[in-house]
């Protein structure tokens, strides 16, 4: 009984994962409807054309290593019309690129006194729960639109193997293609 006790709510976590991209994809719907298809096509053509393929590259890069209040979800409403086989692994290696250097960073900011305190505690408060299930969520976040460069970045300061970390954030890849296919999809129910 104690055992279950400690286990995490494995639903709750997916479920509050699922809803993001599920307000996404109702928003890029909503907005696709209220804009019509031809315009959104000048749109995308306008992005790919003044921004291009390392536009997109760099801002699912940089999303995906930085903390920061934007997702690469938000990409794609824009990419969804372009050519599969082109775009998807721009964003799948951007994503995981973004998360292995995230991890680095975490990595080499717990060299830093104040975050190695701050390390320390939560070790002592968690350090059983993230050596257990740091590479868990480090898999969840790559496959669900929770914050993946937060998780990359603390799996790293708290100093998980990158022999099990770095594999676990190629799952992004997956998940960027599959996100793909799901816009894609999107775009001819309209």
């Amino acid at each position: 009984m104690a055992e279950r006790n400690k286990q995490l709510p494995w639903g709750k976590i997916v479920g509050i994962g699922i809803i993001p991209i599920i307000l996404i994809y109702a928003g890029f719907y909503i907005f696709l409807k209220g804009l019509g298809m031809e315009r959104y096509m000048t749109i995308v053509g306008f992005i790919e054309e003044h921004f291009g393929t390392l536009g997109i590259f760099l801002y699912v890069y940089l999303v995906d290593l930085l903390i920061l209040p934007l997702s690469p979800d938000f990409i794609f409403p824009v990419v969804a019309s372009m050519q599969w086989f082109r775009i998807v692994p721009v964003i799948g290696c951007a994503s995981v690129l973004g998360g292995w250097t995230s991890y680095a960073m975490g990595y080499l900011l717990a060299n830093v006194s104040f975050i190695e305190r701050m390390c320390a505690k939560a070790q002592s408060r968690w350090g059983s729960y993230i050596q257990r299930y740091g590479v868990l969520f480090v898999i969840l976040s790559s496959c669900l639109p929770l914050p993946f460069s937060t998780i990359t970045m603390a799996v790293g300061a708290f100093r998980l193997d990158p022999r099990k970390v770095l594999p676990a954030c190629c799952c992004r890849f997956v998940r960027m293609s599959v996100y793909f296919f799901l816009f894609r999809f999107g775009l001819r129910l309209i």
